[in-house]
């Protein structure tokens, strides 16, 4: 899970430890509609994994997201 919100906050352009699985997506400041594109795009790279956008948008939490792709706490 640590790896997964350092590679989350770099998307984010954050500082490391931004993000933790408690965090919500609201709390993000850098979360908008283009860094979900860019979470989908760093799903496939990293974890090799396809997310698609209705998934996605279920998605509330660092937690979620990171369920996503294969995570889990």
């Amino acid at each position: 899970m640590k790896e997964f919100c350092q590679h989350l906050d770099r998307l984010i352009e954050q500082p490391a430890g931004t993000s933790t699985p408690e965090t919500t997506l609201l709390q993000l400041a850098g979360w908008d509609s283009m860094t979900a594109m860019g979470f989908m795009a760093m799903a496939d790279r990293q974890y090799g994994v396809v997310v698609s956008a209705v998934r996605l948008m279920d998605a509330k939490t660092v937690a979620d997201l990171a369920a996503l792709v294969g995570i889990a706490e």
